[in-house]
């Protein structure tokens, strides 16, 4: 059965058995194993192998054992293929990637084919790969003297469509951006890399469906990812690869209102349920297309239903199904935080509930419920004013008062992981586990409160603190302290930082940054996505997640951490909010400097900036063009917010705020630790102007 916890399954029991990617190089010599004992001969079904920047190639090895000794593929020390990247003059770029197993034991003079899949460097150019078996913990096979495989790799640069256009704030088709900080350049092309390897497209039910998979190893379109993917997809994508997608999952509704996880392009369908995520997912992915497109998509018939009553009807059977009367909250079973592999069994069984399963009301779905009622009571103010819209409001603002009264810890600062719907308890102290998906969420949600208020503020802090406590490279550690050894039984979670028990999740790390720019933390969130960047930079792309020190693990070419990435990038940092009818601006670059497009093809909007500092001078200058009208929402990161006189000789707040030249009334406001300028809307009703605010010297 096709099932995403069972593949990432085979991927972690596979990464476990071969020493994945970043592991400690074994001794390149044993001292106490003769030369000709472990020698081999490897020859590839092609003399080169080729792929594009930060991509995958597979290589067909065969390889003969014309050694002495036999080739265990299991035991203490199991032999294994694998690879180093050389640079254009043989020398060693990357030495440590994943392992490859054999098929089976290989004795001396037999031979055993292997595919050895690749992960091709960031950069285009010319390089080489250097194939060799190793003994793993003791010597790679050169060691003894053993010749490796060496070939050609060529990397191609890929040409996107955006290639085409020159970066300016002309009007154009393309998202592109130009940031002083270059690990945002590149942080955005991974995220294009990791759609690119994930579009899908079939015929289905409802017609041609156009869509992402959750990554390599993952084919299905996963609600809850794709409904995570729409904020990087809307800049590349056209309107089809936004909503038939879910046109086709709500056609699989059930009579329940139920929605699957998942379906394929053969319209098999499954769903975890120990989960409680996918209606209020569906439901998010609703409001985004419509946010895009229009009230027509809401309106749409999906096979005789239109598409807002199957979204009211799948949040509907969560609060008949999932709705916990003994605290007035959603329920789902005993997992890590948002996770999906329950506590009590080891196997497949683990993601289906049952009766062993043990329920909860945790954080996290409380979020995403409350969310997702909030959207439902936004698209009926528009298209039904009256009582639907007071009834999803009413009920999203409960879910919110009783999240208060049994999740928030004041005594903590942040919300606890879940409380038990039952009279069981563990020897353990959950509540000082931090879930950092959870309290995320409920920041971005809104269910923690608005961006200047106090809860925000403590989370974000505690984020911070339990980073560097438990040593975690960046800030998107998942749960801190994990669950102890053992306490699942599951193998892909058993142990302190592994999987969802504590591992490094950027899919709510992005999440986190987000949160981190609108409530005031700005310049820590523009280090904390710098660190991120960083470490899936050294990865050479973006995985499903991290080990503690930043490895990466699971599924690679991972949508979900693209899709949070490029938020935490372009609405946070960049601050750019761009729909079908609104735009808002407010940069938060600070004393850094970029060229920014952004391009909707769905809704065919536009907005550009560049933004200028000189720090010197004290001066910064944006200018603008966009497409809408009346004109965009302006307001600004101030970068100097420690240096500006609380008032100027004439009594004004310390600077002054120019358009096109003239000087114009503004706002100074501060959110959290930041200080914004914000623009009058009567001043920026423009399609085309330069902003510009210099600090008043002291009188």
């Amino acid at each position: 059965m096709p099932c995403r916890t069972w593949r990432m399954i085979v991927l972690l029991v596979a990464l476990s058995l071969v020493g994945a990617a970043f592991s400690p190089r074994p001794a390149e010599r044993r001292g106490d194993v003769s030369s000709d004992e472990y020698s081999a001969v490897i020859t590839a079904a092609t003399g080169t192998a080729a792929s594009f920047e930060a991509e995958t190639a597979e290589i067909e090895l065969r390889i003969k054992n014309s050694g002495k000794a036999a080739w265990e593929s299991r035991g203490k020390h199991p032999c294994f293929v694998s690879y180093h990247v050389l640079d254009g003059k043989k020398k060693v770029i990357r030495y440590e990637n994943p392992r490859s197993p054999l098929p089976h034991d290989v004795k001396p003079g037999d031979t055993a084919a292997v595919k050895v899949t690749v992960k091709a460097p960031f950069e285009a150019g010319n390089y080489h790969l250097e194939f060799d078996l190793l003994l793993e913990g003791l010597s790679w096979f050169k060691g003894f003297g053993s010749e490796p495989l060496v070939l050609a790799f060529k990397v191609s640069r890929r040409e996107w469509p955006e290639d085409r256009y020159k970066l300016s704030v002309d009007a154009g088709p393309y998202t592109k951006i130009e940031s002083s900080i270059p690990e945002f350049n590149s942080l955005l092309k991974l995220i294009r890399i990791t759609l690119k390897h994930n579009e899908v497209s079939f015929l289905g039910r409802t017609g041609r469906v156009n869509g992402f998979s959750a990554g390599a190893g993952y084919p299905q379109i996963w609600v809850r990812d794709a409904n995570t993917i729409i904020p990087a997809s809307r800049y590349f994508y056209p309107a089809s690869y936004i909503h038939s997608w879910l046109d086709e999952l709500l056609s699989h509704q059930g009579p329940d209102g139920s929605l699957p996880d998942w379906f394929d392009s053969r319209g098999v369908t499954d769903k975890n349920t120990v989960e409680t995520d996918q209606e209020a997912s569906a439901v998010q992915a609703g409001l985004q297309v419509y946010d895009l497109l229009g009230p027509e998509w809401p309106m749409k018939d999906i096979r005789g239903v239109r598409a807002d009553a199957r979204l009211v009807r799948a949040l509907a059977f969560v609060l008949e199904d999932r709705f916990d009367p003994g605290h007035g909250l959603i329920r789902g079973a005993h997992t890590a935080d948002w996770g999906d592999v329950e506590m009590e069994d080891a196997d497949q069984s683990a993601i289906y509930a049952g009766e062993t399963t043990r329920w909860t009301a945790d954080i996290y779905d409380q979020s995403m419920f409350y969310q997702a009622a909030r959207d439902l009571a936004h698209w009926f103010e528009v298209a039904a004013p009256g009582n639907k819209a007071a009834l999803w409001s009413d009920r999203a603002a409960r879910v919110r008062r009783n999240a208060d009264t049994w999740l928030w810890q004041e005594n903590k600062g942040f919300y606890r992981v879940h409380v038990h719907a039952g009279p069981w308890r563990h020897d353990l102290d959950e509540d000082d586990m931090f879930a950092m998906g959870g309290n995320a969420q409920a920041m971005i949600s809104g269910l923690a409160g608005g961006p200047g208020e106090g809860k925000r503020r403590r989370i974000i802090e505690q984020a911070m603190s339990r980073q560097k406590e438990f040593g975690v490279s960046t800030i998107s550690g998942s749960l801190l302290p994990p669950y102890p050894k053992g306490f699942f039984r599951h193998p892909a979670l058993d142990e302190p930082y592994k999987y969802q028990n504590g591992g490094q999740w950027d899919w709510f790390g992005g999440r986190l940054v987000l949160a981190m720019f609108e409530s005031g933390f700005s310049r820590e969130a523009r280090e904390k996505l710098i660190e991120i960047a960083r470490k899936d930079i050294a990865n050479g792309g973006l995985f499903e997640w991290d080990t503690k020190d930043g490895a990466g693990r699971g599924s690679d070419f991972y949508s979900g951490s693209a899709g949070s990435l490029a938020r935490a990038l372009i609405e946070g940092y960049l601050g750019i909010w761009i729909s079908g009818r609104d735009l808002k601006i407010s940069p938060r670059l600070g004393l850094d400097n970029a060229r920014v497009h952004v391009h909707l093809p769905a809704a065919d909007r536009f907005v550009a900036y560049d933004y200028r500092v000189d720090d010197k001078a004290r001066k910064l200058s944006l200018e603008i063009r966009c497409d809408n009208e009346p004109g965009p929402t302006i307001s600004i990161l101030n970068p100097w917010v420690q240096l500006r006189p609380e008032r100027g000789s004439d009594g004004s707040p310390g600077m002054e705020v120019r358009v096109n030249g003239d000087k114009v009334p503004f706002k100074v406001e501060r959110v959290g630790r930041d200080e914004y300028i914000r623009l009058d809307a009567l001043t920026t009703r423009f399609k085309k102007g330069v902003v510009e605010v210099r600090i008043l010297p002291k009188a």
